[in-house]
C-alpha cells in the first residue's frame, strides 16, 4: 500500500509493506484502512502466514488497517516502539487534528511495546534510538505529542533491518528522524551501508506535497555518497521531491507503489 498504485491496485495516504525474508513473513505497516488486505490477495499473498507484525511509528496513516490484520491472522503479535500507544496530533492544516493509533490498537493486548533494540528473528533487527538531527524536515514542527503542545521528537519511530545472503535491506516508514539519520543509525548497528533502503523519507509538505529543495538537494547529495545503495521510495516522500532526487541519484532511484514486488 502506498500513495500512488499500479493499475488494479488500491492505494491511499499510507504505508503498508508485506517482507519475505530469511524464511519469515512479516506485514510491516497496514496503511490507513483495511484495503491493504484488498491488495495482498490480489498479489496471492495470504496474511494468515505472517509470523508477525511491526508498526514504524504511531501514526494512523501506518496502523489504521491492523484491525484488518488482526481479524484475518488471529496470532500474530505487533511490535511497536515504546510511545506509539500515546496520542499523536497534527497541526498540519491549521486545525489540531488526531492522527495517532485507533483506540481499540491502543488497548490492545497483541500490541507489544518495545524499549530498545530489537532482534525480531535472526537477521532481523528492529532498532530506534535515531538522535541525529540533521536533515530533518521542518514538516515535523507541525506534528505534536499528546499535550497538543510539545513537539513530537519520534522516539515511537523504528526501522527494520535486514541481512539476508549477504545483503543488507533497511526498511523505514516515514523517516521522521530523518532518512540519512537512520541510514547512519543502521551502518552503526551492521558496520556498513545497506545494498537497498525502502520506504518514506518525509520530504514533503504536510497539506501541499510541495517540495523544500534545499533539503531535498541535501539529502539526495548524501544518499548519492552511500557506495551502491539503491533506493525505493513513496508515501511522505512527495511526487516533487522524488523528481528531484531523482535527478541527481538517476537509476538508483525507484517510485514504489501500491502492487509493486521487489525481489532484492
Amino acid at each position: 500500500m502506498d500513495n500512488e498504485a499500479r493499475d488494479g491496485f488500491a492505494c491511499e495516504h499510507g504505508l503498508s509493506l508485506w517482507i519475505e525474508a530469511n524464511g519469515r513473513s512479516i506485514l510491516f505497516d497496514s496503511g490507513e484502512s483495511g484495503a491493504f488486505a484488498e491488495n495482498a490477495a490480489r498479489l496471492g499473498i495470504d496474511l494468515r502466514r505472517a509470523d508477525a507484525g511491526v508498526l514504524s511509528h504511531g501514526h494512523y496513516d501506518h496502523s489504521g488497517g491492523m484491525a484488518r490484520f488482526f481479524e484475518l491472522n488471529g496470532a500474530a503479535r505487533l511490535y511497536a516502539r515504546r510511545g506509539a500507544r500515546r496520542a499523536h496530533w497534527s497541526l498540519g492544516t491549521g486545525k489540531m487534528r488526531y492522527i495517532g493509533l485507533s483506540d481499540e490498537l491502543r488497548e490492545s493486548g497483541r500490541l507489544t511495546e518495545l524499549d530498545g533494540d530489537f532482534e525480531l528473528y535472526e537477521g532481523m533487527m528492529l532498532f530506534g534510538g535515531v538522535h541525529g538531527g540533521e536533515l530533518i524536515s521542518a514538516a515535523n514542527s507541525v506534528l505534536l505529542d499528546e499535550d497538543q503542545r510539545t513537539v513530537d521528537t519520534f522516539e515511537h519511530e523504528q526501522s527494520l533491518l535486514i541481512e539476508e545472503n549477504g545483503r543488507q535491506t533497511l526498511i523505514a516508514g516515514c523517516a521522521h528522524r530523518g532518512i540519512i539519520n537512520i541510514m547512519e543509525r543502521a551502518k552503526a548497528l551492521s558496520g556498513r551501508s545497506a545494498d537497498v533502503v525502502i520506504g518514506g523519507f518525509h520530504l514533503a509538505i504536510p497539506g501541499t506535497d510541495e517540495l523544500d529543495a534545499e533539503l531535498v538537494d541535501a539529502v539526495g547529495e548524501r544518499l548519492a555518497a552511500e557506495p551502491g545503495t539503491i533506493y525505493y521510495t513513496g508515501h511522505c516522500t512527495g511526487r516533487p521531491s522524488y523528481e528531484r532526487l531523482k535527478l541527481r541519484l538517476g537509476d538508483r532511484l525507484h517510485p514504489l507503489d501500491s502492487g509493486d514486488v521487489l525481489d532484492i
